[in-house]
């Protein structure tokens, strides 16, 4: 079965709001006032829930934040270590060839062409990378080559190389051009000749084999691994921080013995992390830097991946406990506006006792005291009858005898209404008797016969004779009725009518309706005509606890109260009795 939207929005609106928002039903406290408890309510539970749940998300994603930064410093850190140690190895197997090389052949034999071609055959491959190999004097000048460039005779003197070379017992240059015209390195060795002069052993390696050293160890495209010198100028090829012989991007990091790494934020590239190692080997400072380079976002898609899920799982978390607490916030202030609602309405009903109870005593004690000088009229009266019937002097007046007998009828219709006022005051002791309902409803019209014909209102009893004695509660049943007329007296126009019918429904059920042709109900009223306080009389003509407390002694009484109305034709209220009510059911 579905449920239809105004089911589902009744489980956050609140019941005094949903039924009540153009009125107040309890005295003590305006719609306004629950209003604001209700809302304050949610606001103190959510505050108190969500609070302590964002807080620890929000330190959740702190200690995550550090853990993966952490994480990925370590990780950039162990890449360039083993990448710079990787290099170093490259460079040191290359070193210690060349000097094997000078020191196991010898000057002699390295300057024969053949000699030294076949060492060079013999280092390409043993160790890659290595592009060919010469040998120059002490003066600068090329004795000896083997390689395939057109470099013989070739003077180095001018070249910086050879003059770093010839400060120091091992060299390598960092790239250059040369007289190649293409990026490469020199490793040179100062070795000594049999009559003590030196000579310089050298060898070259392409910028393409130290890159496929560095390259394997880069794994994915968030990750730039490459050489740098000193001064910052690259080296080998880079995946997006410049080409080969211009200044890098990022300052020169300072020297250190051991990787380092840190965060840094680039303008292009945002949050990175620049892992750096100074390469040096067991017999020479490289001027070679190690740079590790990593674009944290693109590294962080998986943590990105989780915290979205976190996201979603807090998110629906916080809807469903603002749910609930709406919900239970709902269920407490609707219990809680019950509670004075009812409070309200019994203390109402205690005022209404009272007022009942103080109208009683009034009513014995006005007819007490108004029968006491209506009796004395009455005696005076019939004496001054007594008069006129054996006085000769008034015996002919006929207009002091209707004077006298006005006065005679005046005296009765006064005692009969007295009767009536005690009558009801006896009556409004709860208890089931036998009832003649046409009599009741004729005593109840007796108020009104006056008001009935200065204002022209037709009256249509309709009891039949034969309606069986009806047994139930005569207070509470003169109550109804009074209540029922009265209302439509208020309701009628003058020259309007009212019809009171009676008849049996079922063998045991007995129908009162009163209809009246005046102003009726509207339909948006007719919904709300039961309920405490709903009146549509303007000021203090109406509480608007009338129908309602009709309602209730209708129901106590078992039976049943209905209407009907169209505005400006009229309205008819059916009550619906048991014939006959034991009285333990009226308790």
């Amino acid at each position: 079965m579905s449920i239809s939207m105004r089911d589902r929005l009744k489980l956050f609106w609140p019941e005094f709001i949903r039924k009540n928002s153009r009125k107040n039903l309890v005295p003590y406290y305006t719609v306004k006032d629950y209003w604001e408890l209700w809302i304050t309510s949610i606001f103190i539970l959510a505050i108190t829930s969500l609070l302590p749940l964002l807080f620890i998300t929000l330190i959740h994603y702190q200690l995550i934040n550090r853990s993966v930064d952490s994480d990925l410093i370590s990780r950039t850190d162990r890449l360039a270590s083993n990448a710079r140690r990787a290099v170093t190895f490259f460079f040191e197997e290359r070193v210690n060839a060349l000097r094997f090389v000078g020191k196991e052949i010898g000057y002699d034999r390295l300057i024969r062409s053949q000699e030294l071609a076949a060492v060079l055959q013999n280092l390409k491959l043993g160790y890659g990378g290595v592009t060919d190999l010469s040998v120059i004097d002490d003066t600068g000048m090329q004795v000896a080559y083997a390689g395939p460039f057109d470099l013989e005779g070739k003077n180095y003197c001018q070249q910086s190389w050879f003059t770093e070379s010839l400060a120091r017992d091992l060299y390598i240059s960092d790239v250059f051009y040369g007289f190649r015209g293409i990026p490469h390195v020199v490793i040179a060795a100062k070795l000594l000749r049999p009559d003590d002069s030196f000579y310089i052993l050298r060898t070259t390696l392409n910028v393409e084999s130290i890159n496929k050293v560095i390259s394997s160890y880069s794994a994915g495209q968030h990750i730039d691994i490459f050489l740098t010198n000193r001064e910052g100028i690259i080296q080998t090829p880079t995946l997006s921080h410049g080409k080969i012989l211009t200044k890098m991007p990022l300052s020169v990091p300072e020297y250190s013995s051991h990787t380092k790494v840190n965060i840094r934020i680039l303008p292009d590239e945002g949050t990175v992390l620049v892992g750096h190692a100074f390469i040096t080997t067991s017999h020479i400072d490289t001027p070679f830097i190690l740079m590790v380079i990593k674009q944290k976002a693109g590294m962080m898609k998986v943590w990105g991946t989780m915290r979205s899920q976190i996201d979603w799982i807090v998110g629906v978390s916080v809807a469903i406990v603002l749910i609930v607490i709406t919900i239970a916030s709902t269920f407490i202030i609707n219990k809680l506006y019950r509670a004075d609602k009812l409070k309200a309405e019994t203390m109402l009903g205690m005022e209404q006792s009272n007022q009942l109870a103080t109208f009683g005593r009034m009513a014995a004690g006005v007819a007490h005291e108004i029968n006491n000088p209506l009796a004395l009229i009455n005696a005076t009266a019939g004496y001054i009858d007594d008069l006129i019937v054996f006085d000769e002097k008034y015996k002919d007046d006929d207009e002091l005898k209707e004077y006298v007998d006005s006065i005679l009828d005046a005296v009765d219709r006064c005692g009969t209404i007295t009767g009536q006022l005690l009558g009801f005051v006896r009556r409004f002791d709860v208890r089931v008797q036998d009832i003649n309902l046409k009599e009741m409803v004729c005593d109840v019209l007796n108020f009104h016969t006056k008001e009935a014909e200065y204002r022209n209102i037709k009256v249509n009893v309709d009891i039949p004779e034969d309606l069986p004695i009806l047994r139930t509660d005569r207070g509470k049943l003169q109550q109804i009725l009074i209540n029922l007329i009265n209302n439509a007296f208020q309701a009628l126009s003058d020259g309007c009518k009212l019809d009171i019918r009676a008849a049996l429904k079922q063998e045991d059920l007995v129908s009162i309706s009163i209809a009246d042709n005046g102003c009726g109900i509207s339909e948006e009223n007719l919904k709300h005509i039961f309920e405490p306080f709903f009146t549509t009389k303007q000021g203090s003509q109406g509480t608007g606890l009338g129908l309602a407390i009709i309602h209730g002694i209708v129901t106590k009484l078992h039976g049943t109260i209905s209407v009907e109305s169209k505005e400006n034709k009229g309205t008819c209220f059916t009550v619906t009795l048991p014939l006959v009510a034991e009285e333990g059911e009226l308790s």
